[in-house]
């Protein structure tokens, strides 16, 4: 993710700006930085309005400070003042650059670290080449400072969120996997109702080396014939290298062992609703029940790896079939049959109250000032505790987007 930096000057001094921009072109051509100044405002565009929004939504704020931008009443009044109430907030930063000789004492910024060297003007170095080159690099410094602290907030926001809801199913799985070496999962719910963000958080929280984990996906949305599973077998195959024009679970099912034999395995069903309920209990039958039988027989020591299955339903069709589904563990379960874990649910606010009372210390005090407020927003803004439209309203309150993190936080 890109920092934004903007450019606060006097336009009597645009071509000191126009000459750091030059400089400040590789951190931008690496992707590094976004820059913006009032020359991009589109024809037509409410400029002060414009200027306001890419102010307020800035990272890096940069004052071209000489006596041209303290006399201008927009720059010194408007612009400093909005940016030094950012800066003081830890919203943004704010760095001075000292382009023309001024009077600094006694201004809002002086308290700030300043660019150039030794707050030595542009325009009285004798290689300005070289004054830019240094006010480019302590920006560079300055994004690199920033791009760390953000990757600290989004690790600190991400393991919070791990701790927030779905709490029935997390109790069912962590003691399914506690007490046998090989599980599946019924994961189910509504659209938007974070099923699999659910799915990862499972497993990150309770499987911690499964990045060591051989993991197989299999999206049967995308399936190329869904109407039965021959589909499924052929994809699987690939997946497991198994050579054949035409495969047999039980020949899919030996490459899975096999894997199993030196490492856990998970494997992932997202879109099950996509297959008929006869295909998933052909599924069921014919693959999962003979490689648990087929686990559970190895001989003592020959594995201590897990072997863990995901039927991933994000529609709620799953509420409707009648499979032999396993909803609650007693001393009859068997791992031969998947376990329903609890209809996702909405938040309520009890469950926000509780998340944000047990996680004060390690949120933004945005999130964390005025709580019955902020609950009361959050359920607002989705549909009364929608999961996933919770969470994309919590990370906005953080200043983060939701959907730039998933790649990160959803890898199964």
């Amino acid at each position: 993710m890109s920092v934004n930096v903007f450019f606060s000057y006097a336009h009597k001094d645009e071509d000191l700006r126009d000459e750091l921009a030059k400089h400040l072109k590789i951190l931008e051509r690496q992707g590094i930085i976004e820059t913006w100044y009032d020359r991009d405002i589109d024809a037509g565009a409410e400029r002060s309005t414009e200027i306001d929004k890419q102010l307020t939504s800035a990272d890096i704020i940069l004052l071209l400070v000489s006596s041209d931008f303290v006399a201008s009443d927009y720059c010194y009044d408007v612009e400093l003042k909005r940016a030094l109430e950012r800066h003081d907030k830890g919203e943004a930063r704010v760095i001075p650059i000292i382009v023309r000789p001024v009077d600094l004492e006694g201004t809002p910024f002086s308290k700030l670290q300043v660019l150039p060297k030794d707050a030595k003007p542009i325009t009285e170095w004798d290689n300005q080449d070289k004054a830019f080159l240094n006010i480019a690099q302590g920006i560079r410094h300055s994004v690199e400072d920033l791009a760390n602290a953000q990757q600290q907030q989004q690790l600190e926001l991400y393991s919070s969120l791990l701790k927030l809801g779905y709490r029935q199913q997390a109790r069912l799985f962590r003691r399914a996997i506690e007490s046998e070496s090989v599980a599946g999962f019924l994961i189910h719910g509504l659209p938007e109702y974070g099923q699999r963000w659910l799915l990862n958080r499972l497993v990150v929280q309770y499987l911690p080396e499964h990045l060591n984990s051989k993991i197989v996906k299999v999206n049967l949305n995308r399936l190329a014939r869904k109407t039965n599973v021959e589909s499924l077998w052929r994809e699987l195959g690939v997946r497991v290298k198994v050579r054949g024009h035409k495969l047999t679970p039980p020949e899919i099912a030996d490459g899975v062992y096999r894997w199993w034999l030196t490492q856990d395995v998970i494997l992932v069903f997202h879109d099950v609703q996509a297959l008929p309920e006869s295909a998933v209990q052909e599924m069921i039958e014919q693959l999962w029940k003979p490689l648990t039988q087929r686990v559970q027989q190895a001989s003592e020591g020959e594995s201590a790896c897990k072997l863990l299955m995901f039927l991933v339903d994000y529609v709620g069709k799953a509420e409707q079939w009648k499979l032999p589904f396993v909803e609650k563990l007693d001393a009859s379960w068997k791992p031969q049959k998947p376990i329903k874990t609890p209809k996702i649910q909405e938040f309520t606010d009890k469950d926000l109250m509780d998340w944000l009372d047990d996680q004060y210390r390690d949120l933004p005090s945005d999130l964390t000032q005025g709580i019955d407020d902020k609950v009361k927003e959050i359920l607002d803004s989705s549909e009364g505790g929608i999961p996933e439209l919770a969470l994309r309203e919590i990370c906005a309150q953080c200043g983060l987007d939701w959907y730039e993190e998933l790649d990160k936080w959803l890898p199964l």
